[in-house]
C-alpha cells in the first residue's frame, strides 16, 4: 500500500485544481494513466508483463438503483456522526489535504451472473476509512458503520425517498484496505462510479462500496433498512435469510468468446479468478464435459485482486465444444457445479463459466 498524501495545505490545494484542470481538459487518463506502474486495459485484454490486469473507467461495470445524482465538489460534505465523541464534517479539499492511499482492488456486483460483465478491477486511492474514524473518536460500544448515499429514488419495490445506504461491520471498516475512495484509476472518481467520495469495501461485494457519500453514522445496533434487509440478502427455501458480504470464488474467460470460430491446433485460453478476501489456490478446465485438468496461473495470487490464468487447449477435430473454467481459493472452497437449489434470492452466482466454440 502506498502513501500519497503530504497533508501540505498548498500542494493539496494545487493537487485538486491540477486533478479538476486535466478532468475537464480531458487529459486525466493519458497523464495519470499509470501512477502505481499497472496495466491500465480492457476487460478483454491481457499482457503477459503486466502486475494485474486493471479494467479502465469506461469499461468499469456500473449497477445503480437510482438515477446518479449531481453534486458539486465544492458545496459537498461529507458528515460523520453517531457513536463519536468528535462529529466531523469535511470538504472535497479537506479530504485531498490528508495523506492518502492506492492499491488495486476487485469489485464484483452481487447478482453478476457466472461469467458476466459485472467485476472489474481499479487501482483506488483514497483514505483509509479507520483513520478518519480514529480522528472522530469512536465511543464504546460502537458496532457498526453505516454508509448513506446521496442517490435516491423510486422503483424495484422501494419505499419513496429511500436513500441507498448500507452497513458494514466496525471490524471490516477498521481494516486498513477499507478505503473512502475519491480517485479510481488515477483520476477522479467518474460521476457514475460515485464522484466525489465513494466506499470501498475490498473483498465484499459492491452493493457496500456505496458511492455518493454523505454522511458517515456509527451505531451500537445493527442497521435496519431496504437495502440491508430487504434487498441483498441470501434466501433459504425455508425463509431463512443471512446478509451477504464476502464475495465468493468466482472466475471467468476472457478468451475464448461465445461462438469463437478456433483454426488453430493448439489454442491458449486465459481468464482471470477471484476470491474477495482470499487467493486463488488453482484454477481448472474442462472440455465436453471431460475431466478437470489444471490451468496455469500467470502471477502469484494476492488476495482481494483477481488473478490470471491460461490454459493450453490441443483443438480436436472439427465440431462444437463447450469449454469451461472453476476455481479453488486457498481455504479449499469451489465452484459448485450446480446452484443450490435452496437458494430463492438472485445472488452469489458463482457456477463454473461456459463457452461454446466452433472448429471448421
Amino acid at each position: 500500500m502506498q502513501r500519497t498524501g503530504q497533508g501540505r495545505k498548498t500542494q493539496g490545494i494545487e493537487r485538486r485544481q491540477f486533478l479538476k484542470t486535466l478532468a475537464s481538459a480531458g487529459f486525466a487518463a493519458r497523464y495519470l494513466s499509470n501512477p502505481a506502474g499497472l496495466l491500465f486495459a480492457q476487460a478483454g485484454a491481457l499482457s503477459q508483463n503486466a502486475k494485474e490486469l486493471v479494467t479502465a473507467n469506461t469499461d468499469f461495470f456500473v449497477r445503480n438503483h437510482f438515477a446518479t445524482p449531481k453534486i458539486s465538489d465544492e458545496a459537498w460534505r461529507l458528515e460523520i456522526g453517531g457513536l463519536v465523541s468528535k462529529p466531523m464534517k469535511l470538504s472535497y479539499s479537506d479530504l485531498l489535504l490528508m495523506p492518502s492511499v492506492r492499491h488495486p482492488s476487485t469489485l464484483e456486483c452481487a447478482g453478476n451472473t457466472s461469467g458476466g460483465s459485472g467485476v472489474g478491477t481499479a487501482a483506488w486511492s483514497g483514505l483509509p476509512l479507520g483513520d478518519v474514524l480514529q480522528q472522530a473518536g469512536l465511543k464504546p460500544g460502537a458496532t457498526t458503520v453505516v454508509f448513506h448515499g446521496a442517490d435516491s429514488g423510486e422503483g424495484e419495490g422501494v419505499p419513496p425517498g429511500t436513500h441507498f445506504a448500507r452497513a458494514i461491520s466496525l471490524e471490516k471498516a477498521m481494516e486498513p484496505a477499507t478505503l473512502l475512495a475519491y480517485e479510481m484509476n488515477g483520476e477522479p472518481l467518474p460521476a457514475e462510479h460515485g464522484y466525489p467520495l465513494r466506499a470501498l469495501v475490498p473483498g465484499w461485494y459492491g452493493m457496500d462500496s456505496v458511492k455518493w457519500l454523505t454522511r458517515i453514522e456509527v451505531l451500537d445496533q445493527p442497521f435496519k433498512g431496504y437495502f440491508q434487509d430487504v434487498k441483498y440478502v441470501a434466501l433459504g427455501a425455508n425463509g431463512a435469510s443471512r446478509p451477504l458480504t464476502s464475495i465468493q470464488v468466482n472466475s471467468k474467460f476472457l478468451r475464448p468468446s461465445e461462438g469463437e470460430e478456433i483454426r488453430v491446433k493448439t489454442y491458449r485460453a486465459e481468464g482471470v479468478a477471484w476470491a474477495g478476501g482470499r487467493k486463488i489456490a488453482r484454477v481448472e478446465v474442462r472440455v465436453a464435459s471431460g475431466a478437470w485438468q489444471p490451468a496455469n496461473l500467470l502471477a502469484s495470487s494476492t488476495a482481494l485482486i483477481w488473478s490470471r490464468w491460461s490454459y493450453e487447449w490441443q483443438v480436436p477435430g472439427s465440431g462444437r465444444y463447450t469449454l469451461e473454467v472453476r476455481a479453488t481459493d486457498e481455504d479449499g472452497r469451489s465452484q459448485s457445479e450446480v446452484r443450490d437449489p435452496d437458494r430463492k434470492d438472485p445472488y452469489e452466482l458463482n457456477t463454473p463459466h461456459g463457452v461454446t466454440v466452433v472448429v471448421p
